[in-house]
C-alpha cells in the first residue's frame, strides 16, 4: 500500500519530469521580492552575460546553519527520520514514502507540485493526528528554521508556498506552520498569506513569460549574481533613472509617465518642470545629479563643506567585523585598518577573538602620537558609533575611545553636503569608482572578508589574512583617492 500510494503521488506531482528553471523554488521567494530583475535575467538575458560569483559568506552561513539545525532537531525530535538521497527525484520519492509510512518526524524533505510549477525543500515535517489525509487519519505540518530574530515577509510567503504544496499532496490544509527563529517560535497562519502568495506567483509567471520586466537596482549591486555584472552594465549604459540617488520607485515611475526615462532627459527637462512633477528636495536632487552625469563632473551643492580640515596627521581608517554566523554567535571588530597619509603606509591591528577586540582599539589609540594634530577620516557613521558603544561597555578604556571619537571626521557626510556626484549613491563602492578607483581583488568584498578571516583562524594560512588586509587597505585608500580627486576636479556651479 505504501509503495502504491507513493508511486501514484510521485506520478501526479512530478508530471513525469524534474524541476527546471521554469518552475518556482520556494527558496527564491526573497529574490522574487527583492531582486526580480535577476529573475528576469535568468529567462531573458543572454546566457553568456552570466558571471558566476562565489558567495562565500552565504555558503559558510548555510553550512553552519545546517549543522546547528540538524543537531537541534536530533535533540528535540528523537527518532526523527532524515531523508537520504543521491538526487532530487530520490529525495521527493523518499519524502512521499516516509509520509505514507506515517513517520512522526521527517527531516530534510522535498515537496513538488510540478503541474503548478512549484517546489521546495522542507526542514521538517511533523505528523499530527486528525485529518484525515490521503495517508490516513493523520496529516503533516511544516516546521522551518530561520536564523533571524523576527519573521520576515519572504519567510512567511516561503513557508506559505510550501504549505500550499504540502496541502495538495496530502489532501489536507494545515492552517498553521511553525517557524523557529532565534530565541522564539512563531506560528504562520496560511490564510493570512494565501492571497498575497497567489499574486507573487502570478508575478513570477509574468516575469518568466516576458510580459513584465522589473526594474534593476542601483549599481554596483543592480542585481544578484550571476547577473550583477550584466545588470550594472545595462543600468549604466542605458542611463537608467536608477542612476539617480534618493528617488523612490514611485518617483521614477512619475518621471517615466512624462517621458523622462533616462538621466540625460532629466538633465534637459529643466528644474522648473521637474518641480511640477516631484516635491523638493527630490526635484533638485534629480536635476543636479543628472547634470553631474551629463557633464561627468561634480556639481556644487553647497560651499563650505569641502575640502575637509587637514592636520599634521591625516589617517583614513576602516573596521572589519565578524557576523553572527559563527557557533558562538558573537560579533566583534577583528580588524582596524589605517592608511597613514603622511607616512604613505598601511597599518593594521588584528583581533583573533572577541576578548582581543578591546586590545586592538588600545593599539589604535597608541598609534596616535599627537591627538591635537590628528584627524581620523572614515566613511559612514559605523566606526564612530561602534567606538561610542565600546566606551560604555569598557569603562577602563572609555577615555581613550571617546578621544578617538572626538578625532573622527565622516567624509561621506562632507562629500554629500558639498556635491552632487555622477554616481548612483554615496556608498564608497559607488562614489570612488565614479572617479576611477578600483579595488584590487574581485573575490574579496565585505562579506567574503569575514569568511577568509574565519578560515584563517582555523587553518593559519596567512594568504587568507592577507586577502582581508588588502581589501581593508583598499577601503582606506579609496577615501583618500576620492578626496584628492574632488580637490582637483573641475566643479560645476549651477543655479
Amino acid at each position: 500500500m505504501d509503495d502504491t500510494l507513493t508511486a501514484a503521488l510521485f506520478t501526479q506531482f512530478s508530471a513525469g519530469r524534474t524541476p527546471d528553471k521554469t518552475d518556482f523554488n520556494a527558496s527564491k521567494m526573497f529574490s522574487l521580492l527583492e531582486d526580480p530583475f535577476g529573475i528576469w535575467c535568468s529567462f531573458h538575458a543572454p546566457s553568456e552575460e552570466a558571471v558566476l560569483e562565489q558567495n562565500r559568506y552565504e555558503n559558510l552561513k548555510i553550512r553552519t546553519d545546517r549543522h546547528s539545525r540538524d543537531n537541534w532537531i536530533r535533540e528535540h525530535f528523537p527518532g526523527c527520520v532524515f531523508i537520504e538521497a543521491t538526487n532530487d527525484t530520490e529525495r521527493f520519492q523518499n519524502t512521499l514514502r516516509a509520509m505514507a509510512q506515517g513517520q512522526h518526524t521527517i527531516v530534510n524533505a522535498a515537496l513538488w507540485n510540478l503541474p503548478q510549477n512549484v517546489y521546495g525543500a522542507v526542514n521538517l515535517l511533523q505528523r499530527c493526528e486528525g485529518g484525515p489525509s490521503k495517508f490516513g487519519p493523520y496529516y503533516y505540518r511544516l516546521v522551518q528554521f530561520k536564523r533571524a530574530h523576527d519573521l520576515k515577509e519572504h519567510y512567511a510567503l516561503q513557508i506559505s508556498l510550501l504549505n500550499h504544496i504540502l496541502s495538495d499532496i496530502q489532501g489536507f490544509t494545515p492552517r498553521y506552520s511553525r517557524v523557529e527563529l532565534k530565541g522564539k517560535m512563531i506560528e504562520v497562519d496560511y490564510t493570512e498569506h494565501e492571497e498575497r502568495l497567489k499574486r507573487e506567483l502570478n508575478y513570477f509567471r509574468a516575469i518568466r513569460d516576458g510580459s513584465v520586466k522589473p526594474e534593476a537596482h542601483k549599481p554596483p549591486k543592480a542585481a544578484s549574481a550571476p547577473w550583477r555584472v550584466y545588470a550594472n552594465k545595462i543600468v549604466a549604459q542605458s542611463k537608467d533613472l536608477q542612476m539617480l540617488p534618493h528617488l523612490s520607485a514611485e518617483m521614477r515611475q512619475c518621471l517615466k509617465i512624462y517621458g523622462l526615462t533616462n538621466t540625460d532627459q532629466v538633465a534637459q527637462a529643466g528644474l522648473p518642470f521637474l518641480q511640477t512633477l516631484l516635491e523638493e528636495p527630490y526635484a533638485s536632487e534629480a536635476y543636479f545629479n543628472a547634470q553631474a552625469y551629463l557633464y561627468n563632473k561634480p556639481v556644487l551643492r553647497e560651499a563650505g563643506h569641502f575640502p575637509p580640515p587637514a592636520k599634521k596627521h591625516n589617517l583614513y581608517f576602516d573596521f572589519e567585523a565578524t557576523e553572527t554566523f559563527t557557533k558562538d554567535n558573537i560579533s566583534f571588530v577583528y580588524l582596524i585598518g589605517i592608511w597613514d597619509k603622511e607616512e604613505n603606509k598601511y597599518v593594521s591591528f588584528v583581533a583573533r577573538t572577541p576578548e582581543e577586540e578591546i586590545k586592538i582599539f588600545e593599539q589604535f589609540y597608541d598609534y596616535i602620537k599627537e591627538p591635537q594634530d590628528t584627524v581620523l577620516y572614515h566613511w559612514t557613521e559605523y566606526e564612530a558609533k561602534k567606538m561610542r558603544k565600546l566606551a560604555t561597555e569598557n569603562k577602563h578604556d572609555a577615555d581613550k575611545l571617546n578621544l578617538l571619537v572626538s578625532l573622527c571626521y565622516d567624509l561621506k557626510v562632507a562629500v554629500n553636503k558639498a556635491f552632487y556626484l555622477p554616481a548612483p549613491s554615496f556608498s564608497l563602492k559607488a562614489a570612488a569608482p565614479a572617479f576611477g578607483f578600483h579595488w584590487r581583488q574581485d573575490d574579496c568584498g565585505a562579506m567574503d572578508s569575514m569568511v577568509y578571516f574565519t578560515q584563517w583562524l582555523k587553518t593559519g594560512n596567512e594568504d587568507l589574512l592577507n586577502k582581508v588586509l588588502m581589501y581593508n587597505e583598499d577601503d582606506c585608500k579609496a577615501m583618500l583617492f576620492l578626496e584628492d580627486k574632488l580637490k582637483t576636479a573641475e566643479i560645476l556651479e549651477l543655479k
